[in-house]
């Protein structure tokens, strides 16, 4: 074999790794070759699921060093075991709001078009969240008009364009002719919140201020991660049967449990000390399917693993899923 012939066999045995990674779909879950998964978001077309997701390196994996989670790793499947990785998209932008790092997508299907949220980080780590625009899932348009900037001048909330600021994993949805999107932010008197906007138009947000509040005291660093107390983050909120579901991750002090739901009534006014343990080991959860009652979930926990949940349950609660189940989920 010449060296010729070697590099291209080598290169052709690397790209059938990388695009169609071997992996126990249910029992490990999906991870690109090299990297695993944090925050997430999916779109259906034509049969197959899109997971767009955080690609985070397997050694130290942080969101903060210099070069990590430059872009959002693009993959897709039909049936949940077999998965195909495609290019990565979204990458940063130097010298703008979204120079640093770019995470935490959320996906709606909006007037003909898919619509991702995302947060865009700059040199200073301040986040904010920006728009994209695509009709086939591949090729993706930022907004001219990012970011949103919805902590901006608010009374309620701690945010600078040039400190570290929390504004980040934006959760979109449609509710009642309105786009509505939740995200992670940080209250004035020092307290991770929940925040809210809407808007008719993707132009004009409305605030509607913080929808759950965390404590304003009690959180500590490690530089290891494992924190005693940090941010609540990576929500999901939906209405089922006339209640309200907020979906949060936290690490919250005296708690061994990181996945937590909150229900309420109205959609934005939930209480913290109102929680339960939603899905233990999971994080960042998405609703892929509906059936009924019941709920074909994903989540995170460093590669994406399936759930369900049957929301007709006095205390519905998530649970990763079997080969058997799966099946019948599948066509």
């Amino acid at each position: 074999m010449t060296i010729i012939e070697f590099e291209e066999t080598l290169v052709s045995w690397r790209m059938q790794k990388y695009r169609h990674p071997k992996i126990d779909a249910i029992k490990e879950g999906f991870r690109p070759v090299s990297g695993r998964v944090a925050d997430f978001g999916v779109a259906e077309k034509d049969g197959r699921y899109h997971f767009y997701y955080i690609e985070r390196r397997l050694q130290e994996g942080t969101p903060f060093y210099p070069g990590n989670e430059i872009y959002l790793g693009h993959a897709s499947t039909a049936d949940f075991l077999d998965w195909e990785v495609h290019d990565p998209v979204m990458l940063i932008r130097p010298n703008t709001w979204e120079e640093a790092h770019v995470w935490a997508p959320s996906l709606l299907y909006h007037k003909g078009r898919y619509v991702m949220a995302y947060t865009g980080i700059n040199r200073y780590i301040s986040q904010d969240i920006g728009l994209a625009f695509s009709d086939d899932l591949f090729n993706w348009e930022r907004d001219p008009r990012n970011p949103i900037s919805p902590c901006k001048g608010k009374d309620w909330a701690f945010w600078h364009e040039d400190r570290i600021s929390s504004c980040r994993d934006p959760h979109i949805f449609e509710h009642e002719g309105r786009v509505w999107i939740a995200y992670t932010a940080n209250t004035r008197q020092g307290a991770s919140c929940i925040a809210l906007m809407s808007s008719e138009d993707l132009t004009r947000w409305e605030d509607h201020g913080p929808i759950l509040v965390g404590p304003s005291e009690g959180y500590e660093p490690r530089l290891e991660g494992g924190h005693p107390q940090g941010s609540l983050e990576s929500c999901n909120l939906l209405t089922r049967n006339g209640k309200w579901y907020l979906l949060v991750n936290a690490s919250i002090r005296g708690e061994t449990s990181r996945n937590w739901v909150f229900e309420s009534d109205r959609m934005d006014a939930f209480d913290f000390s109102n929680r339960r343990e939603f899905w233990n080991g999971a994080g960042g959860i998405e609703v892929l399917k509906e059936r009924g009652s019941l709920s074909l979930l994903a989540c995170f926990c460093n590669t994406i693993r399936l759930g369900w949940v049957d929301w007709s349950k006095e205390k519905p609660t998530g649970t990763f899923i079997t080969r058997e189940q799966l099946d019948d989920w599948n066509p």
